[in-house]
């Protein structure tokens, strides 16, 4: 099951860049995170008829976490947003590589707030992570102009990923489906006004339904945020949560699988400091599972 989570959450940075990044555009980056989330809240909404949660039942489940669970849904939002919106400028391999970057922030939080241990595993993943990051982010300007904005949108996904995962670490003991239902609505309305306030400036959003941009709708709304979360929980509860998100430093691997599949394959340097940077925070994660 973690394999079909790491394929579908990794293949989901390629559909993106294939209907928001090359042509022809099909969707833009801000309308598909707009609606990858309604579906996957619709998804999740259909996962607590099945498992009979009524409204009032949720409401007392959540009541304790209300303000985290807002914060959550605040960095959720920020994250689908921009991950979506810098396809449109970079490779499925560069944005999920710079995204997944982000558990050398959670270690640094870990390390000045929580006063977790600070291991040599944990220090050379995160100078590896480092390293690596710095190298592609300095490989694509250098050698390609005009992808400032993507590779900062990247990076702002990165932080918002990192800022999503340690609120969600003070949701620990809450009921992972409940909060991903309540999160993932939360996250649609909050995601509404920025769209709006695009189209207001006078950004003309595309979406053009073909066979190609509704399968990529689909995979990305009820498999990539809906299913994938589902079957990640069931993981969680035979392995644990540390244990289960270790693995998950794989995603990018299958970032990169796409662009040579979208026929982007990135350059020597550009490939082994991605690898580099996976090592790095394959290195963190798989520290963070020992504690």
């Amino acid at each position: 099951m973690m394999s079909a989570v790491i394929l579908l959450w990794g293949m989901n940075y390629v559909v993106s860049r294939f209907l928001v990044g090359l042509d022809p555009i099909r969707v833009s980056g801000i309308l598909l995170a707009l609606i990858r989330y309604l579906l996957g809240a619709i998804t999740m909404i259909g996962v607590m008829f099945y498992q009979r949660r009524g409204i009032h039942a949720i409401a007392d489940e959540v009541r304790p976490y209300r303000r985290m669970l807002l914060i959550s849904a605040f960095f959720s939002a920020v994250f689908v947003m921009v991950s979506h919106m810098a396809t449109e400028f970079v490779s499925s391999g560069t944005t999920s590589i710079i995204v997944n970057l982000s558990p050398a922030l959670v270690l640094v939080y870990s390390v000045v707030f929580l006063s977790e241990k600070l291991t040599l595993a944990k220090i050379v993943g995160f100078v590896l992570g480092l390293v690596g990051g710095l190298t592609i982010l300095w490989t694509n300007l250098l050698f390609t102009s005009g992808l400032e904005l993507g590779l900062s949108l990247a990076l702002i996904g990165m932080v918002s990923w990192a800022g999503y995962t340690v609120a969600l670490n003070y949701l620990e003991g809450a009921d992972r489906y409940v909060v991903t239902t309540v999160n993932q609505i939360t996250s649609t309305l909050m995601m509404v006004p920025f769209v709006v306030f695009v189209m207001m400036e006078g950004t003309s959003l595309i979406l053009v339904l073909d066979i190609w941009s509704i399968s990529g709708i689909v995979f990305s709304g009820i498999l990539a945020s809906g299913l994938a979360y589902v079957l990640y929980f069931s993981v969680i509860e035979s392995l644990g949560a540390a244990k289960a998100s270790s693995f998950l430093f794989l995603i990018p691997f299958v970032g990169l699988v796409g662009d040579f599949a979208l026929g982007e394959p990135p350059g020597l340097i550009a490939l082994l400091a991605g690898l580099i940077a996976i090592a790095g925070v394959g290195l963190v994660r798989m520290s963070q599972s020992d504690v």
